[in-house]
């Protein structure tokens, strides 16, 4: 794949979860892979099942992080592998593309649940020695395969957070064209456009109840589609400005200072509240539809005090060196963030 190329999606709707492993074999094979190293989560296992000649048939480990993922690319290279597909979740899909990276060979996505947009970016968030995720370049799928009867039996939380993630869209370009009017990014209107359009295909659902939305095929597939052309504009762009501004770092520093509290997605609509805040919006009319689909909308939700919110507000700023959003603009000190904070959440 060339610089800013876009992957072939497959998306298989009809049918059991054993036949759209067999159309995943039988694609890797149109793609002119033959000699497969296979990362499979245990919900993967049986997608992968017909998948022939893998060189190798790997787990991931309960912690896998930057060094693993690296020590799986040197397994793909000794053991001569032409790709390495992905079967399972988001950190599975993420360490796959930085050991395609580090391998030189191309990455197929697989996933198996809904739950973030970095499906087909060229972005993994995979934690390094420190045990937080960063966001470290890496490679983007050649092929992105989405089995729909998969998807059914994910999580519904799972489902939900894919809904959190890509809500962070609008607030993101917002970032994005704050950080154009200070001289420090350069917007792609092509990205932009695919990350707005992302975002309108699933709006809708934050309208429904959240058990329409996860047991609904159709439904599902318009989220996976959301998903992947989210994920679209960040190739487009070259990074992950279309789909994450100020509410991502915010997600980022409740991993580094409280980890273990949410789902990645859920924690990012966490943060749409204080951004959509920050630029002096009301986030009441926002609250009421996470509430409905399940998303946390107060930090008790999170396990978080409003002092444990204000630590997370004074290091988000850090976990994205060089990003410009709302949070940089407002340049908050433990007053103000303690102020914004009390203003969200007086109940």
């Amino acid at each position: 794949m060339g610089l800013n190329a876009f992957p072939e999606v497959v998306v298989h709707e009809d049918g059991s979860e054993d036949d759209a492993a067999h159309e995943l074999a039988q694609r890797l094979k149109i793609l002119g892979v033959s000699a497969p190293l296979v990362v499979a989560t245990s919900h993967g296992k049986r997608l992968g099942a017909a998948i022939e000649n893998p060189v190798e048939y790997v787990q991931p480990i309960a912690g896998a992080d930057q060094r693993w993922a690296l020590d799986l690319g040197g397994l793909a290279r000794r053991r001569g592998a032409d790709a390495v597909v992905a079967i399972g979740g988001g950190r599975c899909l993420d360490v796959a593309k930085l050991a395609a990276a580090r391998a030189g060979v191309a990455v197929v996505a697989v996933p198996t649940q809904p739950s973030h947009d970095g499906i087909c970016s060229p972005v993994a968030v995979v934690p390094a020695g420190s045990g937080c995720g960063q966001s470290v370049g890496a490679v983007a799928p050649r092929l992105v395969f989405i089995s729909v009867p998969t998807l059914l039996s994910a999580p519904l939380q799972s489902v939900a957070a894919g809904l959190g993630d890509l809500l962070a869209n609008p607030l993101a370009l917002r970032d994005w064209a704050l950080a154009s009017e200070r001289g420090l990014a350069t917007v792609d209107k092509r990205a932009w456009e695919l990350s707005t359009e992302s975002f309108e295909r699933i709006s809708p659902h934050f309208d429904s109840d959240i058990e329409r939305t996860g047991r609904d095929p159709a439904r599902l597939r318009e989220l996976a589609d959301a998903l992947v052309i989210s994920g679209l504009a960040m190739i487009r762009a070259g990074n992950s400005r279309p789909a994450s501004g100020g509410e991502h770092e915010i997600s980022h520093a409740i991993d580094e200072r409280f980890p273990g509290r949410a789902l990645h997605g859920a924690q990012v609509a966490f943060g749409c509240i204080i951004s959509t805040t920050l630029y002096g919006d009301d986030a009441s009319a926002l609250r009421a539809r996470l509430r409905k689909v399940g998303l946390p909308d107060h930090p008790s939700q999170l396990g978080l005090s409003q002092n444990d919110v204000v630590e997370v507000l004074l290091c988000a700023p850090q976990t994205r060196p060089g990003r410009f959003t709302i949070l940089e603009e407002s340049d908050l000190d433990a007053a103000r963030a303690l102020a914004l904070v009390t203003k969200i959440w007086t109940d």
